[in-house]
C-alpha cells in the first residue's frame, strides 16, 4: 500500500514526467526519484515494529502510522497531479496501480492466516477472523474493529489482522480524495480549497471526538483524513511552487525540527495518552518537515538517505503487513506472556519474507505486460478471499474443525449475560444511565449492598441465591469498566459512582461489598470511598478481592492444554494462571488492613494447594470463566457459596 510505499518516492522517476497543459495546474518540473521518503517509510515502520513487539521499549512508536498516513497523501497526490497535466489520469488506471500494489502480499496474509486459523483456532476465535479477513478484502477493516470495540472484545493480540485498520483508513482516503482533485482540476479551481475544507473539518472532528468517543476518533476515517490531507497539501504546494526550491540551509532546518518533533513524539507519547487528536500533529507535522526538506536537505539526506534504511523503506509494506500476524499467532498459541526472544525472533523473520515477497511477488506483478489480466485476477482472488472469510464468519467460525471432546469444554459457555448480568437497570454499559429499584430486593431484612464493576456483575448471582438462602436482602449496583472509587476515574464512572453514594444514603445497607478489576493503583485510591462510605453511616464494609485469572481466556486454555497434553484440562490447575492475581489478592488484604475493614480472598475461595477451579462438573456449562477474568453463573455460584460462608457463616 502507498502508505508505507509505492508511487512517488519508491522509484525513480525522469526528469520532466509530462508537458503542461494550458488549463492544468501550475507545476514543478522535478519529480526525482527521493530516496529519503522511502528512509522515512523505514524510520515509521520500524517504530511501529518495536513498539507492537517491545511497548515498553518505544511507548511512542505506533505514531509511525500517522507518518505513513502523510507520506501516502503526498506520494499519492503528486503522482495524481502529473498526470492530470499530461491528460493522462484516468480513475480506472489509478485503481488499478493501487489494486496492483495493495492486493499481492494482502492475499498472502488472507491466505496463511485462514490456514493457520483453520488448525489452531477455536470456533468463536475463527469465526471472528472470517469477519476480519471480509471486512479487510471489503476495504473496511477499521469500520469492523470500531464496531466490535467495548469492555468486552478479544484483546488487541488474539486479532491477528488488528493492524489493517490502518489500510482501511487509506483505502476510503483513495476513494474520495482523488475525485475531490480531478473536480477541482475541471473546474480550474485550487485543490487547496478541498484540501482545507476536508483537513480542517477532519481535524477539528478528531478533537471534539476524542473526548467523548476515544474509540471512534481513532478509527473513523472522517477523524483520520486530516494526515493524507496533509500531505496532499504539501504535493501541491510543491507542484505549484515552479522551481522555487529552499535554500540549503532553510531545507537543513527543516529537517532538524522533523527529525526532533519525531524523535520526540515516540519517546514522549505513549498509549494511555488521548490520540489522535491534537498531539497527531507531532509525528504528522514531523513528517510534513522532513518531506519538505527532501533532496535540499544534506542533513535528510545523511539520516534517511542510507542504503539500509532505503532497502527497508522499499519493502516497508509486506514488513508492516507480516509482522503483527506474526506476533499475533504467537499469543493465540501461547497459554502465557509470549517470550520477549519468541517476539524478536518473529520480528526478524518478517524480513526475508517481505524481502521474497516484493521481490518475487510485488514486483513482477507490478511490471507485468499483462496489467488488466493481472487486475482482473487479483481482484477474483480477493473476492473468493471475502466469501471465504464470510462463510466462516456466517457458520459459526466451522466447529466441524474440532474434536469432539475438546469442543465440549473450549468453545466457551453460552448464557444470557444482559439477563443475569441486568444489563441497564443493576449493570450499567455503554449508554446506559440509573440504576433500577429493582436492584434493592423488597422486604424489611438487612440489606448487603455490592458495588463495583463488571466483575461484580458476574459475582451478583452467585451472591444474589446465597443471600436469599439467608433471608438476606441483596443489592446490586455494577457499572462496566467503573471499580468503586469515588476519585479519579472517566466522567461517566464518576457519574454512576455518585449515584451508588445516592443509593447508599437513601437505602442504609448494613453491610457494602466493594469488588473490582484491582490494581495496585486502584487499591491505593481506596481510601476516599472508605471515607465516604463511612461518612454515610456504613458500619460494615467488606472488600472482596482479585478473583483467580487467566493468561488467556479459560475456554482456550483448554484448547492449549489439549494441544500440549493430549488431555483436557484438570478441574484444578496453575495452567495459564496469570500471577499478578495472586499478587493484588495479598495487596487488597494489606489495604483492608490498613483501613480497617474486613477482607474477603476471592483468590482463595477459587484456589488451592492443587490449582485454581476450572469446571465444576463435565461440560461446557460447568466452565467457571467465560473469559480470562469474569466468572459463569456457575463459577459465580461456587465461588459465592466460599464467600457467603465466610461473610455470613454457615
Amino acid at each position: 500500500m502507498d502508505l508505507l510505499r509505492g508511487g512517488v518516492g519508491s522509484e525513480p522517476t525522469p526528469g520532466t514526467l509530462y508537458a503542461s497543459k494550458s488549463h492544468s495546474f501550475p507545476r514543478n518540473s522535478t519529480a526525482d526519484y527521493r530516496r529519503d521518503i522511502d528512509g522515512l517509510r523505514a524510520v515509521s515502520v520500524l517504530a511501529v515494529l518495536l513498539f507492537h513487539a517491545f511497548p515498553a521499549l518505544l511507548p511512542g512508536g505506533f505514531v509511525g502510522v500517522d507518518v505513513f498516513f502523510v507520506i501516502s497523501g503526498y506520494v499519492i497526490t503528486k503522482h495524481a497531479l502529473r498526470e492530470l497535466d499530461a491528460g493522462a489520469f484516468s480513475f480506472s488506471g489509478f485503481y488499478a496501480r493501487r489494486i496492483r500494489r495493495i492486493f499481492p502480499a494482502l492475499l498472502l496474509v488472507f491466505v496463511g492466516l485462514y490456514a493457520f486459523g483453520w488448525q489452531t483456532m477455536l470456533p468463536e476465535e475463527f469465526k471472528q477472523l472470517g469477519k476480519h479477513i471480509a471486512g479487510a478484502a471489503a476495504s473496511v477493516a477499521n469500520l469492523v474493529f470500531w464496531h466490535e470495540a467495548g469492555y468486552f472484545d478479544v484483546s488487541a493480540e488474539q486479532k491477528p489482522l488488528l493492524h489493517l485498520w490502518s489500510l482501511g483508513v487509506e483505502e476510503q482516503f483513495y476513494l474520495v480524495w482523488p475525485v475531490l482533485l480531478v473536480g477541482a482540476w475541471r473546474l480550474r479551481s485550487s485543490p487547496f480549497w478541498p484540501i482545507a475544507i476536508v483537513g480542517l473539518g477532519s481535524f477539528l472532528m478528531s478533537v471534539l471526538t476524542l473526548s467523548h468517543d476515544p474509540v471512534g476518533a481513532f478509527y473513523s476515517p472522517l477523524t483520520r483524513a486530516w494526515e493524507p490531507m496533509l500531505g496532499a497539501f504539501l504535493a501541491v504546494r510543491h507542484h505549484t511552487a515552479g522551481e522555487r526550491l529552499p535554500s540549503i540551509a532553510s531545507a537543513n532546518v527543516r529537517a532538524g525540527i522533523g527529525i526532533a518533533l519525531l524523535a520526540a513524539s515516540v519517546a514522549l507519547i505513549d498509549p494511555s495518552l488521548p490520540f489522535p487528536g491534537g498531539l497527531a500533529l507531532g509525528p504528522t507535522v514531523a513528517a510534513y518537515l522532513l518531506i519538505d526538506a527532501g533532496s535540499r536537505s544534506p542533513l535528510a539526506q545523511r539520516v534517511l538517505g542510507g542504503r539500509p534504511l532505503v532497502t527497508i523503506g522499499l519493502i516497508s509494506y509486506p514488513l508492516y503487513l507480516f509482522h503483527w500476524p506474526l506476533l499475533s499467532a504467537l499469543r493465540i498459541m501461547s497459554s502465557g506472556t509470549t517470550p520477549a526472544l519468541s517476539r524478536a525472533l518473529a520480528l526478524l523473520a518478517c524480513f526475508p519474507l517481505a524481502f521474497l515477497t516484493y521481490r518475487y511477488i510485488e514486483t513482477p506483478i507490478r511490471k507485468s505486460r499483462y496489467p488488466r489480466l493481472i487486475v482482473s485476477t487479483l481482484i477474483v482472488l480477493m473476492a473468493g478471499c471475502a466469501f471465504a472469510g464470510y462463510n466462516d464468519y456466517s457458520r459459526g467460525g466451522l466447529e466441524f474443525r474440532m474434536s469432539r471432546l475438546v469442543g465440549a469444554f473450549a468453545d466457551g459457555v453460552d448464557f444470557d449475560r444482559d439477563r443475569i448480568w441486568r444489563r441497564g437497570q443493576c449493570y450499567l454499559e455503554g449508554d446506559d444511565r440509573g440504576f433500577s429499584p429493582a436492584c434493592v430486593d423488597g422486604g424489611s431484612g438487612p440489606v448487603v449492598m455490592l458495588w463495583g464493576d463488571s466483575r461484580a456483575a458476574a459475582l451478583s448471582p452467585g451472591l444474589r441465591s446465597a443471600s436469599a438462602e439467608r433471608g438476606i436482602r441483596f443489592a446490586q449496583l455494577s457499572t462496566s469498566g467503573c471499580p468503586p472509587l469515588i476519585d479519579g476515574g472517566s466522567e461517566r464512572c464518576r457519574d454512576s459512582n455518585a449515584r451508588v453514594l445516592e443509593l447508599v444514603h437513601t437505602v442504609k445497607p448494613a453491610t457494602v461489598l466493594l469488588t473490582a478489576n484491582w490494581s495496585s493503583d486502584r487499591l491505593q485510591a481506596l481510601p476516599g470511598t472508605i471515607g465516604a462510605l463511612r461518612a454515610a453511616g456504613v458500619k460494615r464494609i467488606v472488600l472482596i478481592g482479585q478473583v483467580a485469572t487467566w493468561q488467556s481466556a479459560l475456554p482456550k486454555l483448554y484448547w492449549l492444554y489439549w494441544r500440549e497434553h493430549h488431555q483436557t484440562l484438570p478441574s484444578r490447575t496453575d495452567f495459564g494462571l496469570d500471577p499478578a492475581s495472586k499478587r493484588y489478592d495479598r495487596e487488597g488484604a494489606a489495604m483492608a488492613s490498613q483501613l480497617g475493614i474486613e477482607y474477603v480472598s476471592a483468590f482463595d475461595a477459587m484456589c488451592d494447594a492443587r490449582g485454581c477451579i476450572t469446571r465444576t462438573g463435565i461440560g461446557r456449562g460447568s466452565i467457571v470463566m467465560f473469559d480470562d477474568s469474569h466468572l459463569t453463573p456457575q463459577g459465580a455460584v461456587a465461588v459465592s457459596d466460599r464467600i457467603a460462608s465466610t461473610l455470613f457463616g454457615k
